[in-house]
């Protein structure tokens, strides 16, 4: 398992201060998985279907298996890494996150906090950040936007935020700011390029790859890209520069969240190294939770952006949004998801299409079983059209549609 001197020496870092440190929190899950699927090939098994399960899928598996460790190294400062394996996953073992977090004592209204290492950033409004494993909190799989954030885009670096209370000073809203620089997201945009989006719940680690479908564009002998790998390495830095986020959030309690938030990886897009080129990334992202009375919810998230490789050698720009509504319904919690997506190619190259356009219904149902056990069940349907799946003889238009279940035990 390769691993970059800078994160080698936090993961040592994390392992001897855990050791020593006087409060450590072990936390876990286990997912399994029972899935009846129709799906053509799975991106997985270098297709252009959108889903992570196809009919050549196993019926039962494990979908996902999560150890987190949170140690208390000093009065302000903790220390996080959470590994996961899953048996579609490069190496099985991978590290998802490991960070240091700095939470100096608040004076006056103001809080604030410090990350450096390898993590998320704050982009979702239906993973459950209070669990572990980055997963979402009333269905089984991740909208499109949120799947393409737990496949492409990490955190290597640092990032600063900081909220006010409104309680401190009489105001009825919290607001809060974020900042972070980063390296290592270069490729990011290989994937929305030639594969598109997806709706699923596969979350890449730290030295996980992907890949592609076996198209023309990059094919030997005859391709117009034959430096690009079929094997995509998300998290790799190609150009030495650093990338940025910024965002902003807006709170009255728990019943109106709203939050922006602008990512650019300034990344060299003629940068060619070791398979990978260099994608120059950016989207703004914008997203609110309302819950009004009686228990409802509902979630709303939009992402826009552009991607560009090469000389415009490949371009895009990609959109996407969903909306998802919970209630609790009996003993458990029921939840539909509604997904927009699409991507519009504008680059030099026509026998590469990477148009596409499609949507996605998600209907789940969350069943507490026991104090750590839950069973979670979710039909799921995609509707996708992508005219590159004729260069690898699949049809443009397909319809996919899952039922699964996962059993979860969180210890």
């Amino acid at each position: 398992m390769k691993l970059t001197t800078p994160t080698m020496m936090l993961m040592l870092a994390l392992a001897v201060t855990a050791a020593n440190a006087q409060a450590v929190e072990w936390r876990g899950l286990l997912d399994l998985r029972a899935v009846d699927s129709d799906a053509g090939r799975s991106f997985l098994d270098s297709g252009l279907a959108k889903t992570r399960y196809d009919e050549n899928s196993p019926r039962l598996s494990i979908g996902q298996a999560v150890l987190r460790g949170d140690a208390d190294l000093l009065d302000s400062v903790s220390a996080s890494v959470e590994l996961s394996a899953d048996q579609q996953h490069r190496g099985v073992v991978d590290v998802r996150e490991a960070f240091i977090s700095w939470n100096p004592v608040p004076e006056g209204a103001w809080k604030t906090r410090v990350r450096a290492g390898f993590f998320f950033a704050p982009t979702s409004v239906e993973i459950d950040y209070d669990s572990v494993g980055w997963v979402p909190k009333h269905t089984i799989s991740s909208s499109a936007i949120n799947s393409w954030i737990g496949e492409e885009l990490r955190t290597n670096g640092v990032e600063w935020s900081a909220r006010r209370l409104g309680r401190y000073s009489g105001a009825p809203y919290d607001v809060g700011f974020v900042v972070a620089a980063y390296t290592g997201n270069d490729p990011t945009g290989t994937l929305l390029a030639w594969r598109g989006w997806s709706i699923s719940d596969r979350i890449a680690g730290r030295n996980d790859t992907l890949k592609l479908a076996d198209l023309p564009v990059y094919r030997p002998p005859d391709g117009r890209l034959l430096r690009q790998s079929r094997d995509i390495h998300p998290f790799r830095e190609l150009d030495g520069k650093l990338g940025y986020y910024a965002g902003a959030n807006l709170n009255f309690g728990t019943r109106l969240e709203l939050a922006a938030l602008h990512y650019d990886n300034l990344t060299d897009p003629t940068v060619v190294k070791d398979g990978q080129y260099g994608w120059r990334t950016r989207f703004d992202h914008v997203s609110a939770v309302w819950r009004p009375q009686g228990q409802w919810e509902l979630a709303l998230q939009a992402m826009r952006g552009d991607t560009l490789m090469g000389r415009n050698g490949v371009g895009l720009d990609f959109q996407s949004w969903f909306a998802l509504l919970s209630h609790p319904l009996g003993p458990g919690t029921a939840a539909v998801r509604y997904d927009r997506f699409s991507t519009t190619e504008h680059d030099n190259i026509p026998s590469d299409p990477n148009n596409e356009v499609g949507y996605g219904v998600a209907l789940a149902y969350d069943w507490p079983l026991a104090e750590s056990w839950s069973l979670m069940t979710e039909a799921l349907l995609v509707r996708s059209e992508r005219s590159a799946r004729v260069l690898i003889g699949e049809a443009a238009l397909q319809k996919e549609r899952s039922l699964t279940l996962s059993l979860r035990w969180k210890f």
